[in-house]
């Protein structure tokens, strides 16, 4: 296992990423609504720490070069078809400034495992065990055993048809606004640095330890554009440069009142219950999970980030396969300290 932890930025990510929020209209909105299942006040911790985040993103648009295919990426662009987008690139950057890319059956095949992943695997399978799609009836017939939304899917119809010509598009795109970028690092260059030293000293656990089960090696980077998320791409992960005044995860956070209500919440819904419930029987992975609750892989996966983040749940790999496995020990705290604050 080897994870190499780089606290700089990685321009594929954040272009993307900068692009998406062009498009993504209630952004603030919604962010500060994640906050809230933090149990953190959305409007005072938007206020005081995303004004960089602003800035960043203004700046970005301020510069942006427009290209024919963006509106096509992002005017209605729904989770899959960004984290695909993303997975395309990142996951094949070494291609971006090559003529010759990766052969359409190589490149549907990737693609329809990103789409179907259902996290149980450790690390992304050999071509030869990925899906096959040889022509369009086939890719219908696997976009049916999705659970995409139907307009979702006529999208990804099309960037399977023809997936080398859109991921060109994609490259060019990226080419094409790493000046806009540039320019919009340099507008917050000083807060930057500070987050790049806070950053520096932070660690998650957590995060670390899904890493190590998914993917045997990974380079970890810093996030601004996602500046919450924690997220695994194969071999790449990025980890938001906001989350150390969040104290996801760290011992500073452990005991508090805003750990108790993140638990809190996390127990008030019905489906993370029963995840707990049906963990404590025995550890599972992600696709025996979802048939026995009759939720979807996707969905699954949602409920398994948020329990993950509280502690409730861990992860262990044995012969190939990601397992989810119950905390007891981080429950009984959790109700030791309810108990001593209300008691």
């Amino acid at each position: 296992m080897s994870i190499v932890v780089k606290n700089e930025l990685d321009p594929v990510y954040e272009i993307i990423n900068l692009l998406y929020l062009d498009h993504y209209k209630d952004w603030k909105a919604d962010t500060v609504k994640e906050l809230h299942s933090y149990a953190v006040d959305g409007e005072s911790f938007f206020e005081k720490h995303y004004k960089i985040v602003e800035k960043y993103q203004k700046v970005f648009h301020k510069n942006k070069v427009t290209t024919p295919q963006e509106d096509y990426f992002f005017q209605d662009c729904g989770d899959y078809t960004l984290l695909l987008l993303l997975a395309l690139a990142v996951e094949h950057r070494q291609y971006m400034d090559c003529e010759t890319l990766p052969d359409r059956m190589q490149l549907r095949s990737f693609m329809a495992y990103c789409l179907s992943d259902t996290d149980d695997d450790a690390a992304l399978p050999d071509l030869t065990d990925m899906p096959s799609l040889p022509d369009e009836s086939s890719i219908i017939q696997f976009l049916e055993t999705t659970d995409i939304k139907r307009g979702e899917k006529w999208q990804m119809l099309e960037l399977l048809r023809t997936p080398e010509e859109w991921l060109a598009k994609l490259f060019e795109m990226i080419n094409a606004n790493l000046p806009a970028y540039q320019k919009a690092i340099d507008a917050v260059f000083k807060p930057l640095a500070q987050l790049f030293k806070k950053n520096s000293t932070y660690s998650d656990p957590k995060f670390i330890k899904v890493a190590d089960a998914y993917t045997e090696d990974i380079v970890v980077y810093a996030a601004l554009a996602t500046p919450l998320l924690q997220a695994i791409l194969y071999s790449h992960g990025y980890q938001g440069l906001l989350n150390p005044y969040l104290n996801i995860g760290s011992e500073k956070s452990d005991g508090s009142r805003a750990t108790l209500l993140r638990q809190l919440k996390a127990l008030g819904d019905k489906s993370k219950l029963d995840i707990l419930c049906e963990l404590k029987k025995s550890r599972k992975y992600n696709l025996e999970l979802s048939e026995a609750l009759g939720l979807s892989p996707s969905t699954m996966s949602h409920h398994m980030g948020s329990l993950l983040s509280c502690g409730f749940v861990t992860v262990e790999k044995k012969d190939g396969k990601v397992y989810y496995c119950i905390q007891e020990n981080i429950i009984r705290g959790f109700l030791s300290e309810l108990e001593q604050l209300i008691l």
